[in-house]
């Protein structure tokens, strides 16, 4: 009798260990995307409407934050300011980040190697940035 207790004490112990606390939620799609976007990205790319610029953009190194915070280095206004923050929409099958000035950029491609950002910018009619007008695209590597 004293085994069958024993026995059925173990039993209930090892339920009741095995019981631990809630799983943790699963992460959204979104929550995803913010995870593997929140890195150092340097520059490999830069065109604009097809036509190879990325001496423009010399140095450019992009950081995102899990807290939906960025930050540029070598920043080259209007197109990349030097910090600020975003948020990421789900527009059809790809994510738009929606910088805090605005302007949105397009992930084209987003893995844990590599980024791929389209934006378009229109300039204002001053004739010292008529010329950087067009459709651009960024493809950053992973620091």
């Amino acid at each position: 009798m004293k085994n069958i207790q024993r026995i059925y004490l173990l039993l209930i112990l090892g339920i009741l260990a095995s019981c631990g606390g809630d799983d943790p939620k699963p992460l959204t799609e979104e929550e995803k995307q913010i995870k593997m976007l929140a890195k150092t990205w340097n520059l490999s790319t830069a065109s604009v409407d097809g036509l190879d610029v990325e001496e423009w953009f010399s140095g450019l190194q992009l950081s995102f934050t899990e807290s939906k915070s960025f930050t540029v280095e070598n920043a080259v206004p209007p197109i990349w300011i030097a910090s600020g923050t975003f948020e990421l929409e789900k527009s059809g099958s790809n994510y738009v980040i929606k910088r805090s000035d605005g302007v949105d950029l397009l992930i084209t491609t987003l893995n844990e190697t590599s980024v791929s950002i389209n934006m378009s910018y229109v300039a204002d009619d001053n004739a010292r940035t008529a010329g950087i007008t067009g459709s651009y695209t960024f493809i950053f590597s992973a620091d």
